[in-house]
């Protein structure tokens, strides 16, 4: 069943708001499937590669962070010593700071909003989670924040 990843979390879906350490890739935002389930992220929806993430990042002052901010997306697992970059280093979020929440989810400006992974996709069961990171020099305030990866390219089902 497809279902919007966003950092409010929901009953099949744990997340976690973080605090950045600026300038080094950090964790800003972890999802993690409930017992028993599975999330399934697609990089190929909407007849294009990648995942439409959507994201507001603000400041606690409430500015936009910085636009040269760099995002990307981890796996973490019990297993590893660190967790494992699985997309593409978005360089800067141009379109997060230019485009509304709204905007963003539209199709004629879908496609600036992906971000490659580098592979066909990704499988995250309920020990594991999916990370939101990001090299800025400001600190993210999630009062003013909101991140959310697009129904479409999110699956969560039960575990095989």
């Amino acid at each position: 069943m497809s279902e919007s990843l966003t950092n409010l979390g929901s009953a099949k879906v744990d997340a976690t708001e973080e605090t950045n350490i600026k300038d080094t890739d950090s964790t800003i935002l972890t999802w993690s499937p409930v017992d028993g389930l599975v999330i399934e992220i697609d990089n190929h929806v909407y007849g294009g590669s990648g995942v439409p993430i959507y994201a507001e990042l603000k400041d606690a002052d409430g500015n936009d962070l910085p636009r040269d901010t760099e995002v990307i997306l981890r796996w973490d697992t019990p297993s590893r010593d660190q967790p494992m970059v699985v997309s593409e280093r978005l360089s800067n979020i141009r379109q997060y700071r230019t485009l509304s929440l709204t905007e963003q989810q539209n199709e004629d400006y879908r496609e600036q909003t992906r971000t490659e992974l580098k592979g066909d996709g990704l499988v995250v069961l309920d020990f594991e989670e999916v990370q939101v990171a990001i090299r800025s020099s400001k600190q993210i305030d999630w009062d003013n924040s909101r991140v959310e990866i697009d129904r479409k390219a999110v699956t969560v089902r039960a575990e095989d």
